[in-house]
């Protein structure tokens, strides 16, 4: 779905620890899927209730995540002459949360962006629609926008939003036949993705071809395969920092901590998504017991735009190992909370 793959998960915790690391590398869409689910398989279980609160938390937070990316994809569309598309993104952060500042912001940039250029007619439809801005009435059944009730195209627009730019742009040119094999694989039919990517070969940049393969790969639960494929789109594009952080990504799940992080070293060493390597390097870390160099590495990252990541991992560990007092300065000051 996003340019890592979603985990396989058994346990609710496993979701919820999935989830933490997709919002780490700013894959806020996968994060929430993760937490929907785990939030689903708690109600399930008898013995789910403890982390029902726990999802239903993180479920607001990548809520909250995707309407700030929404809100700057709105002021990046417009600062290129695209006020429909702005006015697109502005309507969907409506949708995504009820933060007071961040709907007020929506607002007054709604108010600013429907004027002077659209017609009475035009900003009568949005007033109308709000939710269906950029789409036709016959397109508006009701008030409500769920990712189904997109178009493909338009939702796989949504989709590859996620990347980083380069990828975005490398994406948003790959077709449509590529482009409804990657919704197939966004929502797990995985078969139907595996046969739309072969039809697309011919067509496709290799290393994406590749890669892409390899994720839905993993999903299927064929690691081996996965590694191969991941390790092919990397030989194929060195540079191709979604073949990266994926194939550390796989390596760490199936607990092959030294593989990942010689590929993270790699990462750092080149300037391939450094950062988000940093984050995965320090959750192996805590991962493996080393509490001391997880503390260490998230400290770093405080100085860096993660810094909200690291802080609430950092806080965690800190609680972990018994040093609550610099948790609580970690928390009054990243975190923007008191302890009572």
């Amino acid at each position: 779905m996003n340019f890592i793959s979603r985990l396989f998960s058994k346990s609710p915790s496993d979701l919820l620890a999935k989830g933490d690391r997709y919002m780490e590398s700013d894959s806020f869409f996968d994060a929430r899927t993760c937490y929907e689910d785990g939030l689903k398989l708690c109600s399930s279980m008898e013995n789910g209730g403890a982390l029902k609160a726990d999802f239903a938390e993180r479920i607001d937070t990548a809520n909250r995540s995707l309407a700030e990316r929404n809100l700057h994809e709105a002021e990046y569309a417009y600062s290129r002459g695209d006020a429909a598309r702005a006015i697109d993104h502005l309507e969907l952060v409506k949708t995504l949360t009820a933060n007071p500042v961040l709907l007020e912001k929506a607002e007054r940039l709604l108010l600013d962006f429907s004027q002077p250029d659209s017609d009475h007619d035009e900003q009568s439809d949005i007033s109308a629609c709000a939710s269906c801005a950029g789409f036709s009435g016959s397109e508006c059944a009701d008030n409500s926008r769920s990712d189904d009730s997109l178009p493909p195209l338009e939702y796989y627009d949504l989709l590859i939003q996620q990347l980083p730019t380069d990828q975005y742009q490398r994406y948003a040119g790959l077709g449509d036949d590529f482009a409804y094999a990657y919704i197939a694989a966004s929502r797990d039919e995985h078969h139907e993705a595996l046969a739309g990517f072969e039809n697309c070969f011919e067509t496709l940049p290799h290393d994406i071809y590749w890669y892409e393969k390899g994720k839905v790969l993993h999903r299927l639960g064929n690691d081996h395969e996965a590694e191969l494929h991941l390790r092919k789109a990397i030989q194929l594009n060195s540079t191709n920092p979604l073949a990266w952080i994926t194939l550390a990504l796989v390596l760490r799940e199936s607990n092959r901590f030294q593989d990942s992080l010689t590929a993270i070293e790699t990462m750092v060493a080149e300037r391939i998504m450094p950062e988000q390597a940093l984050l995965l390097r320090a959750d192996i870390f805590e991962a493996t017991g080393d509490h001391e160099g997880a503390v260490n590495q998230y400290i770093e990252l405080l100085q860096t735009s993660y810094a909200h990541a690291a802080a609430e991992k950092l806080y965690e560990v800190l609680i972990e190992i018994g040093r609550q007092s610099d948790a609580a300065v970690i928390l009054k000051k990243y975190l923007n909370k008191s302890c009572h």
